[in-house]
């Protein structure tokens, strides 16, 4: 603190009386004793006593002291004119103090106006500062002065903490030691982490930077960066941790990779295994069925032959039903031909609506329309999609009585699904075969075409059922999950 300062701050302590005594007493002593001179012809000592109420007036009252140096100035010349009878000489030089003092309270109250104001402005900043701010002498290392804030972080009276040697605060004297070097061979440049111990006795980590005044003072700004770095060091150990972890848990991803890379690889070779022996198999299925069929072939001209030659009825009879036996049996395989090759490939996304001209071109429809409101609709599904539509429309011809037209549209569903309809409009499936006609078992009606279309859809998850009104027509409601189902090609 400045000696202006400390001189303010010391006046007002000192109590009213004893200024008010001062005051009059100065007041006193240079007006009588510029009377004594007067009256005695001494005129070189008396101007100077007024120097003393000026200077004391100013400190005590800096915004009044020019108002008081008017007063007592004009006091002084008036004793001058009045006791020396208007002497020219003691006029003139009275004349000239008079603007001395007049000069002189002017400057000094606005000098003292000026570092008051810078007084309080840097008062201002030293208690409202958010740091902590403390002083203390290099030659005691005693504290001189701290703010609110710095008593507050160390949890001690203000009072208390003003004249304390430093060293009390630090909880190491080595680490006080080599601080005190620092601060008298030259001042840290930067921030500097001590630990000081609080009035209860709590080690407390602060940040300090410290710099040196022309007066031998050094000034310290602390902050507490006790939660900082407890929180410093909790995230560090919590990523130590999460590092370990991600470690650790990168070395299990790792081995239960080298484990699946080994099962994928066995299921490769499996699956290789596996597709290897449904060739074989359907290699040899396809040569033992058209060597079956050739034998049949075989026994159906031998029937025709026998037929011809033979009269008895008893014998026609059985013959026929061996001739309708044996056409079952080509159903039959030619039904295993068609089924082989379900899932035998992936499936793939198909656009309804070529499908369906792809399926129809292999059936003689006559007079019957076709009519496709499909849009640009595509279906993740078996290569076997055509035999699906295929089987509709021939199913819709050989079973639907006066067929004239069939109808191919789709709609989608609150839950995300899709319908694809197919509907005709013929004389419709009786009410109890609605659900036998899916059977395998129901072949001797329809043959195997409704459940082969069961067995196709049902390899990506997709469903059939027949919803028509018997007399009404046929129609048949194939259920897409969503995710089967997309639009224009999209991904």
């Amino acid at each position: 603190m400045s000696t202006y300062a400390k001189m303010q701050n010391w006046l007002p302590r000192t109590g009213s009386t004893v200024w008010l005594l001062a005051f009059i007493i100065s007041i006193t002593f240079a007006i009588l004793a510029t009377v004594f001179s007067l009256t005695h012809d001494i005129s070189e000592v008396y101007p100077f006593l007024f120097f003393l109420p000026i200077i004391l007036v100013v400190y005590r009252y800096p915004s009044r002291g020019v108002l008081f140096t008017i007063i007592l100035s004009t006091v002084y010349i008036l004793l001058v004119y009045l006791l020396s009878g208007f002497n020219p000489s003691l006029v003139a030089v009275s004349t000239a103090w008079f603007v001395i003092f007049i000069t002189m309270g002017v400057v000094t109250s606005s000098l003292a106006e000026g570092l008051l104001a810078e007084e309080r402005k840097y008062r201002g900043i030293f208690e409202n500062s958010q740091a902590g701010i403390f002083t203390f002498d290099l030659a005691s290392f005693r504290i001189r002065e701290l703010n609110g804030k710095c008593a507050r972080m160390l949890r001690y009276d203000r009072r208390d903490l003003e004249g304390m040697s430093l060293s009390a605060l630090f909880a190491e004297p080595a680490e006080y030691s080599a601080f005190i070097r620092q601060c008298i061979n030259r001042p840290p440049s930067g921030d500097i982490e001590l630990h000081f111990t609080t009035r209860d006795r709590d080690v407390r980590q602060f940040l300090i930077s410290v710099s040196r005044s022309p007066q031998e003072i050094a000034i310290c700004s602390i902050m507490d960066i006790t939660e900082r770095k407890l929180a410093e060091r909790v995230i560090h150990r919590a990523r130590d941790e999460l590092e370990l972890r991600v470690k650790e848990r990168t070395g299990e991803l790792t081995r239960s990779n080298e484990i699946l890379l080994a099962e994928i690889e066995d299921r490769k070779r499996f699956a290789d295994a596996i597709q290897l022996a449904n060739k074989k198999l359907n290699i040899l299925s396809s040569i033992t069925r058209h060597d079956i069929l050739n034998q049949i072939t075989a026994i159906v001209m031998y029937l025709s032959l026998a037929e011809e030659e033979i009269t008895d009825p008893r014998v026609l009879d059985r013959l026929k039903k061996i001739d309708q036996i044996v056409q079952l049996i080509q159903k039959q395989i030619r039904f295993t031909h068609n089924y082989q090759y379900i899932g035998t490939r992936a499936p793939q996304w198909q656009n309804v609506a070529v499908t369906v001209d792809e399926a129809v071109e292999e059936i003689d429809l006559g007079t019957v329309r076709v009519e496709k409101e499909l849009g640009n609709l595509e279906l993740y599904a078996d290569f076997l999609l055509e035999k699906v539509f295929y089987n509709l429309v021939e199913n819709s011809l050989r079973h639907g009585g006066h067929v004239t037209i069939c109808r191919f549209s789709f709609r989608l569903e609150d839950n995300g699904h899709l319908i694809v309809v197919y509907e005709d409009d013929g004389v419709g499936i009786p009410a109890d075969a609605k659900e036998k006609i899916f059977r395998r078992e129901y072949y001797r009606n329809t043959g195997y075409g409704m459940f082969l279309t069961t067995e196709i859809l049902g390899t990506t998850a997709m469903s059939i059922r027949e919803t028509g009104e018997p007399g009404k027509g046929a129609r048949f409601e194939i259920h897409v999950p969503e995710g089967s189902f997309r639009f224009g090609g999209a991904d």
